[in-house]
């Protein structure tokens, strides 16, 4: 029988270090595609276990709004299927396996099947001792394969460091660096649309705003020529999750979060939410908690729904406004019902508006 993949963002991917050290060159959703079937993979999975994944979930999950949803997914599949992982096995006689992510696919509108490639399923399954894990959430929302590629290396880097603290740091030679990420040598590192633009740079913040680690990074120079890459690996506190402390009941995670918004679900069972997150939006709609869970209110026009990428956005954007607010968490210890602020007392209501707009315009959130 068929398994159903499952498509959540708290997932966890789990992939063995040979993995990660693994040459490869994926696009950004077969990348995802893939991490969303590693996620979902179980030790007693039948050898030639085949599995379904459901185009609307996981154009949901992705936060794909296009119609060519179908074209993207023929494109990943291709892209899983013509771009091999070439893995060192490390033996006496040097062997690499080359494989594809999965044997052949069958799909439609409305869902994949497939299996994936035996002779890959044990780096995948029968993950032990040395193996990068991380929830599948912290690359939803990135956009380039170079990027998801570097925050499963630094995350990896960082985990095998836990033992000196929550930092870790790592040199390797730039063109180490081009090996691992498959960087073409048309990308030169100094120029504006180079590495360092359009990898480093880009990642820097991509990862900051998305994920569960930050790094910087040093040039090291042969000369006047850049050699190698020193990197600097920490935790991104304000967004791991165990480390959230402000209303712990609806902070603790995105997933408890979510769990909240689907308890508010629409007649058509999507969530509840605001769509327009923009600087001259503020007032479109505002999703609030208080000690009896989440409440919406809106100034105009009727709700709207979003998908799961956009309900990891707004779930940051209140989390930071939280702790940035001394206004809202007032409002919280005092037991105010935020929906009825937003009916019965105007002033307080617009006072909470303008330190919204506080926060934004400090760049707070």
């Amino acid at each position: 029988m068929a398994k159903i993949v499952k498509t959540n963002g708290d997932l966890e991917v789990k992939k063995s270090e040979a993995i990660v050290k693994a040459r490869y060159k994926l696009s950004p959703l077969a990348i995802k595609f893939i991490s969303v079937v590693i996620s979902n993979l179980k030790r007693s999975d039948d050898m030639n276990e085949e599995y379904i994944l459901k185009v609307k979930d996981f154009q949901e999950l992705t936060g794909q709004k296009t119609k060519r949803i179908y074209e993207l997914i023929d494109e990943a599949l291709d892209n899983l299927l013509k771009n091999p992982l070439t893995i060192p096995l490390g033996d006496e006689k040097n062997s690499i396996l080359k494989a594809n992510w999965v044997s052949g696919a069958i799909y439609n509108e409305g869902e994949v099947r497939f299996m994936i490639y035996p002779p890959l399923r044990p780096f995948l399954l029968e993950v032990k001792e040395k193996y990068l894990k991380y929830r599948l959430e912290n690359i939803l929302s990135l956009k380039s394969s170079y990027v998801i590629r570097l925050y499963e290396i630094l995350k990896d880097w960082l985990e095998l460091n836990k033992r000196y603290g929550n930092k870790a740091e790592k040199i390797i030679s730039l063109d180490e660096f081009r090996q691992m990420l498959e960087i073409p040598r048309s990308y030169q590192y100094g120029n504006s649309s180079g590495i360092k633009r359009r990898i480093l740079e880009k990642a820097k913040s991509e990862l900051a705003e998305n994920t569960d680690i930050l790094f910087d990074y040093k040039e090291i120079k042969t000369g006047r020529k850049v050699t190698h890459l020193h990197f600097f690996i920490t935790e991104n506190l304000k967004n791991v999750q165990e480390n959230y402390s402000i209303q712990e009941n609806y902070f603790k995670s995105r997933k408890a979060f979510v769990v909240l918004l689907r308890k508010n679900y629409s007649g058509n069972k999507k969530f509840f939410g605001w769509k327009t997150l923009s600087a001259r939006n503020y007032n479109n709609y505002w999703l609030g908690l208080d000690k009896n869970g989440l409440l919406y209110g809106w100034l105009d026009g009727d709700i709207v729904d979003f998908n799961a990428v956009e309900s990891a956005k707004i779930y940051n954007i209140w989390l930071k406004f939280a702790q940035n607010s001394d206004l809202y968490k007032q409002i919280l210890e005092q037991g105010e019902d935020i929906r009825d602020l937003a009916l019965n007392n105007k002033e307080l209501w617009l006072s909470l508006i303008n330190d919204f707009k506080r926060c934004k315009d400090e760049g707070l959130i």
